[in-house]
């Protein structure tokens, strides 16, 4: 908690509660709180009626917090990828899920780092002048935000000692001093400007910086194999832009699984039904249609209705995937779901769902409290999936009948985000147990 939330919480529940009661006190308002000879308050009355307002603005502002404040929470591995809710005598369920992973059978998985834009924060998750450290794409990331406001990606380990430039390191204008010896370098280019104790800086000294774009409130990263600079970049969301559409919440899910694995859903018509059919409430899922964009090679579209079991009426969703790491979802009604899947390691992934809506005013709370459902409601519908990704093995020839039309097309439309140098990852087929 900063400095200026606990001047606020001392302000909000200390300060005003017992002047408040003091004034409520020495006015007579309650019978028995102030003497009538020389106006001196009552100390038990005044603690009392202190302890009331405290308690009353305590409540009051968790009230305006969870109207107002988004709603984030996170996916447990244990419960949600393994169905552990309680390990068997003899081992944690920490010690559950680690034996759960070592008893998976891979597959012949592709390379683990497709080519792309990912999601490495949220815009608010890294303030003016701050440094977070990041860890994606197997790379060991210092991310910081430079007095002009701009964001800079660049290699944690500063090439000097190897100090990790994120923990302690401080940001000056736009570059980053290191915190062990001051080396500082430009988050532009990487390349050293100012050493603490020396009065020449050697030329040839930088750190590797990465290309970054902060669109739609998120900080993206673009990852190549061949070291190539960005062919294309995610559109901008106007409502986003504007602010008519605002952050509401996320849930955010570790699963060890390929990143295919993922993004495949969009193409997997025949699941829909029945994973998520049954799942809130009953529906079906009926026109849907996967197709690759005819001149936006980077990007494929998925359409379906949904029919829920009390109406014959159908939602439309519209689903756009921009690459490997970047969905815009659009149901047709008040809300807009900007969803990612980033690899941390080769065999291990992030899952972001983000949830926008109205802002909230005193005339739509019930939207915005229905808005905080939602985000809830992915993470359940979601849950389904994550089951299945965390424990299936990839087959790289399924077999596939006439009612999986888009799986092979999709997988063609994927390939193409994998390159020469593409990492790749060949576990041993250990023996199974």
């Amino acid at each position: 908690m900063g400095q200026t939330a606990v001047a606020h919480s001392l302000l909000l529940y200390v300060v005003a509660p017992a002047l408040v009661s003091i004034a409520i006190c020495k006015s007579g308002l309650i019978p028995a709180t102030a003497s009538p000879e020389d106006g001196s308050i009552s100390w038990p009355a005044f603690f009392a009626t202190y302890g009331l307002l405290a308690g009353l603005a305590y409540l009051t502002a968790a009230v305006f917090s969870f109207i107002y404040s988004p709603l984030e929470f996170y996916g447990d591995e244990g419960r949600d990828s393994y169905l552990i809710g309680k390990a068997r005598a003899g081992l944690s369920k920490e010690e559950a899920v680690a034996e759960m992973k070592r008893s998976r059978k891979i597959g012949d998985i592709p390379p683990v780092y497709p080519n792309g834009w990912f999601i490495v924060f949220r815009s608010a998750q890294v303030k003016k002048m701050e440094t977070k450290y990041a860890h994606v794409l197997g790379l060991h990331l210092a991310v910081f935000r430079g007095e002009s406001g701009q964001v800079y990606i660049v290699d944690a380990y500063c090439p000097h000692l190897g100090a990790n430039l994120a923990f302690g390191g401080k940001v000056k204008g736009e570059s980053i001093e290191c915190p062990f010896h001051g080396w500082r370098y430009q988050g532009e280019d990487g390349k050293c400007v100012h050493i603490a104790y020396a009065d020449k800086v050697p030329d040839f000294v930088k750190v590797t910086t990465y290309r970054s774009l902060e669109i739609n409130d998120l900080i993206l990263i673009w990852y190549h194999a061949e070291g190539e600079e960005p062919s294309w970049y995610p559109p901008e969301i106007e409502k986003i832009k504007t602010g008519e559409l605002v952050y509401t919440g996320c849930w955010e899910a570790y699963l060890d699984c390929h990143i295919q694995d993922i993004v495949e859903n969009g193409g997997d018509s025949s699941h829909l039904d029945y994973v998520h059919g049954p799942q809130i409430h009953p529906k079906r899922f009926i026109n849907v249609k996967w197709e690759a964009h005819p001149t936006k090679k980077y990007l494929s579209t998925t359409y379906s209705e949904r029919v829920p079991f009390w109406s014959s009426k159908p939602d439309k969703i519209f689903h756009e995937q921009y690459g490997p790491g970047l969905s815009y979802v659009d149901d047709g009604g008040d809300h807009y779901f900007l969803t990612g899947s980033v690899p941390v390691g080769p065999f291990r992934q992030k899952s972001v769902f983000m949830v926008y809506c109205t802002p909230a005013s005193p005339f739509n709370l019930a939207s915005r409290l229905f808005a905080k459902l939602i985000v809830y409601f992915t993470y359940v519908v979601i849950k389904g999936d994550v089951l299945v990704w965390a424990n299936k093995t990839y087959r790289p020839k399924p077999p596939l009948v006439k009612e999986d039309p888009f799986i092979a097309q999709h997988r063609r439309w994927f390939a193409q985000f994998y390159t020469e140098n593409s990492p790749r990852l060949r576990p041993a087929d250990s023996l199974q147990w």
